[in-house]
């Protein structure tokens, strides 16, 4: 690079040279809880909007009373310091209770994708070694085997939680759940609520890591990223720092909207964390889909702030209702996938500014975002962050020049320092103290950061990591394939889309054999849209199947 840490002249001039300060990294994440009880007891922290418009919120006192009821139910389980919850909720106000509790009792938290196969909750389950399930009821079926095969202890949230008789009744109505679960198997979140209340409130020091953050690897084995409570403070504080510089405040009371999963690492950190630091509310929609779901949050709330991928706000620009009112949003953040230039000048000509980012699990959400300005550079995903240092670097390690693409490289105080159970991943991703993303940028003079390529064969599909190996093993069980290759398609609703080329032993193998085939063993998103039948796959004198050559124009079948 031909000149140090060139961003640093494009910052705001209170930020240059900024260093975390070492206070701020003390402690826990959970203090969060008592501070918001303390400044804005009686304003809500999170609301919670069903689609018939139905609402219920929890105040910053009630999320206090209500994560320390849990911690105690949690400690009176016999968990133990540093031992592991798994959270595997769609977006509700269980969610934030279920992590503050788990941090009070001194607990680390993974979470998972609630339409997680049995297959696919097994292998993380194992992988973090929980010793403690938060599910909801509506994929409790789906864990069952789980449950039963680890001995796993297991609490139940039904979306009925927190709201008031007769409403909550027809609310399990409208839902219909028949567990197939034996009651001596589970309890529900009320009654653990309910017990824990009953209890003296745990008197525990958090465990320095405060989650395993789930992230997918290049073998197709998923990768736990253990995020430590300084790597959130120093993040949050980093992010704040950031937004602030530019005369742009997050104010207590602000509505920022979530329709990304809370289990995402980006809503995790930037709508649930941040906002709740700062007495935002949080305007939760359990399910974003369709669209029209979200129309009763807006129409509720003045939402002033929201984050999403590519897809999102692109559907939400086709959407009448959305864009014919007038709307109250600030700034709207994108991040998790590519934004579209077309999808980003739209929104900036029709509804306000949009921030794109960049940053990644093992980054603590975070590396680069674009300064909070009237005038977004579009293409770009903004600065690094303050106190966030990265190199662009080429194939022998040397820092490439302005303009030139290579491998990014960050290092920071948000920054893991190992993966879970993965030595070899670690000393192949962390080296000398910076991690190497696999993702392929450019910077230019200023220090503001292009990413044009990924160095891994990940597929994007709406913001979500899909591993070709992880598809390809599981195709390849299928007693009629005798190889398989996965890559991604670029696909207008998605981003990009899952393609697998087979080779069959079966002349009559069809396409949609496959695609059912790979929902009854991968969540919705990791299943190919795209099938086509090859009589042999490119290969490398060592045998070695090359997907590059794959990633040709020519059609497929595509999923019914």
């Amino acid at each position: 690079m031909t000149a140090v840490n060139p961003w640093q002249k494009s910052y705001p001039e209170s930020i240059r040279n900024y260093q975390v300060p070492a206070a701020v990294m003390q402690g826990s994440v959970a203090q969060f809880s008592a501070v918001g009880a303390a400044q804005y007891p009686d304003s809500n922290a999170f609301s919670m909007v069903l689609a018939n418009g139905l609402q219920q919120s929890l105040t910053f006192k009630q999320v206090d009373d209500l994560s320390t009821a849990f911690a105690a139910f949690l400690v009176a389980q016999g968990l133990q310091r540093g031992d592991v919850v798994a959270i595997q909720l769609p977006t509700s106000l269980h969610y934030p209770i279920a992590v503050m509790g788990a941090w009070k009792a001194g607990l680390i938290i993974t979470n998972m994708n609630p339409l997680y196969t049995a297959r696919e909750v097994a292998l993380q389950i194992e992988d973090s070694n929980a010793k403690l399930l938060i599910a909801s009821d509506l994929f409790a079926n789906t864990v069952k085997p789980v449950v039963e095969q680890q001995s796993l202890a297991l609490v139940l949230c039904s979306m009925a939680d927190f709201f008031p008789e007769p409403i909550a009744a027809a609310i399990r109505q409208h839902l219909g759940v028949k567990l197939e679960l034996d009651a001596s198997q589970y309890q529900t979140f009320s009654d653990a609520l309910s017990a824990g209340a009953q209890l003296p409130p745990a008197q525990r020091e958090a465990h320095p890591i405060a989650l395993y953050q789930h992230t997918g690897g290049t073998t197709g084995r998923s990768k736990g990223a253990p995020l430590t409570h300084a790597n959130l403070l120093a993040v949050l504080e980093m992010a704040q720092v950031h937004v602030n510089a530019y005369d742009v405040k997050i104010e207590p009371g602000e509505f920022i909207l979530t329709a990304l999963p809370l289990y995402h690492i980006f809503a995790f950190n930037f709508n649930f964390l941040l906002f709740f630091k700062l007495g935002a509310c949080n305007v939760l929609v359990p399910n974003p889909r369709p669209l029209n779901n979200l129309k009763p949050a807006f129409a509720q709330f003045k939402i002033g702030w929201m984050t999403g991928v590519d897809t999102l706000y692109a559907g939400l620009l086709a959407e009448p209702w959305f864009t014919e009112k007038p709307l109250h949003l600030k700034y709207v953040v994108s991040g998790g996938t590519a934004l579209r230039p077309s999808t980003a000048m739209q929104w900036q000509q029709r509804i306000c500014p949009i921030l794109e980012g960049y940053g990644l699990t093992e980054t603590s959400c975070f590396v680069s975002l674009n300064p909070p300005l009237g005038q977004v550079r579009l293409g770009y995903v903004g600065l690094p962050l303050p106190a966030c240092e990265v190199r662009i670097v080429a194939e022998d390690g040397q820092d490439l020049p302005f303009g030139e693409a290579g491998e990014l490289a960050v290092r920071g105080p948000h920054v893991i320092n190992e993966y879970l159970n993965q030595p070899e991943e670690s000393q192949a991703s962390l080296r000398n103290g910076w991690f190497f993303t696999g993702d392929m940028a450019v910077m230019d003079e200023n220090g503001f950061l292009q990413i044009v390529d990924r160095k891994k064969d990940i597929v994007l599909v709406s913001g979500f990591n899909v591993y070709p190996n992880e598809v390809e093993g599981v195709i390849a069980l299928h007693p009629d394939v005798i190889e398989v290759a996965v890559i991604g398609r670029p696909d207008d609703n998605s981003g990009e889309a899952v393609c697998a080329y087979i080779c069959s032993r079966n002349a009559n193998l069809t396409a949609a054999e496959i695609i059912d085939y790979c929902r009854k063993q991968l969540t919705g998103y990791k299943v190919p849209k795209y099938i086509e039948f090859r009589e042999q796959l490119p290969k490398s004198p060592v045998g070695k199947i090359l997907r590059a050559q794959l990633r040709d124009p020519q059609p497929a079948s595509q999923q019914q």
